[in-house]
């Protein structure tokens, strides 16, 4: 088989997966292939180092990068091809000791529209997130760590918006578009041509937007346009890498933000988690030999489970008050309330108490 062929068929293989990540990651003897399933790294095939530098440069020609630089990070993405991958796939290198590493994100995998009521959240919780985002202005913000699901639920909430206020003016900028949504302008940052959060933001409160959904805040910059958007009567829907609700607030504060400018803005905060399902299949799990359907592992498909931190007269005392982490998070439940979240679907058999420890600790 050659280089070409072999490529295309572990990126086929990777699809039958179910993968939303593939790891060409080089060694002294050989490179190894993984793939990301359900939030786990499985080895996927094993390839002599000789010919890594060749399946490299075949990755790199796909996405338009440059063959001969090998000694500097490169990022493209390989365009849609029905008979390999039937949709875009981001390339991103990067030079090792060993070789360079490529990873491949398979983006129509990792974002899948879905209703609010379909992404594992209890019907109280979606009632309450319904009646949030029927609010005209405001900001609601999506916490968890990498590959929780935030994209997902944003996506969710703004099909939400467009079902219940279909006349609603939608703007989306994103890094970069996982799923698009009809009846929403979605935008791709772009910092390489200068088009960053904070620019694309600015440029599009001009727009006459009455709800923006901003991909995440990364730095001050972004997180103060974000709240001066929302201080100017337009709904915001954002996500932050944090551990918590409570922490999320900290590290707004920590980009210096006010206190009185969160408290005015800041409706709710949404923290939550991804937990493996147990294959319907096998009925599997942690104890379960499994199957070819599942892989071997017992799981099979993600259900988020969430918790939902509101501004409360108390919360917003403590945020002017200047109180520590300590202190604010006496006003949210926090682990706890997502273990009871976690805890529906051990009962049910969905999930195990192994895989609900291994996410929440």
């Amino acid at each position: 088989m050659d280089v070409v062929e072999l490529v295309n068929e572990l990126m086929r293989r990777a699809v039958a997966a179910r993968a939303s990540d593939v790891h060409f990651e080089p060694g002294p003897r050989e490179m190894r292939v993984r793939f990301r399933v359900d939030s786990l790294l499985h080895d996927a095939e094993t390839l002599p180092a000789a010919i890594g530098p060749n399946v490299v440069a075949r990755l790199k020609v796909m996405a338009g990068l440059l063959t001969y630089r090998t000694d500097t990070p490169q990022e493209g993405s390989i365009p849609p091809d029905p008979a390999v991958v039937p949709f875009d796939v981001r390339v991103a290198t990067f030079p090792t000791v060993r070789g360079e590493r490529v990873v491949l994100r398979f983006l129509a995998l990792r974002c899948e529209l879905r209703a609010l009521d379909e992404l594992g959240f209890g019907p109280e919780l979606v009632a309450d997130i319904r009646g949030l985002l029927a609010q005209p202005q405001g900001l609601i913000i999506v916490c968890g760590p990498a590959g929780s699901g935030k994209t997902t639920t944003l996506c969710a909430m703004l099909s939400e918006i467009q079902r219940t206020s279909p006349a609603s003016s939608i703007l989306a900028i994103e890094d970069p578009v996982e799923i698009r949504l009809e009846g929403v302008t979605q935008i791709e940052v772009a910092p390489e041509r200068g088009l960053t959060y904070g620019v694309a933001l600015r440029s599009l409160l001009r727009q006459d937007p009455q709800v923006l959904m901003i991909g995440e805040v990364r730095d001050a910059d972004t997180a103060r346009l974000v709240v001066e958007a929302a201080l100017t009567g337009h709904l915001l829907l954002t996500s932050m890498h944090s551990g918590s609700a409570v922490e999320g607030l900290v590290r707004l504060r920590e980009m210096g933000l006010p206190a009185y400018q969160l408290t005015s803005t800041v409706q709710a905060l949404l923290s939550q988690r991804l937990l493996r399902t147990v294959c319907a299949r096998c009925g599997g799990g942690a104890a379960a030999r499994g199957c070819a359907g599942c892989g071997g592992t017992g799981y099979s498909g993600r259900t988020a489970i969430g918790q939902l931190l509101t501004m409360s007269a108390g919360l917003r005392r403590a945020l002017l008050s200047d109180a520590d982490v300590e202190r604010l998070s006496g006003h949210d439940p926090g682990r706890a309330a997502l273990r009871a979240e976690a805890r529906r679907w051990v009962e049910r058999g969905r999930t195990t108490e192994a895989e609900v420890s291994r996410v929440l600790g």
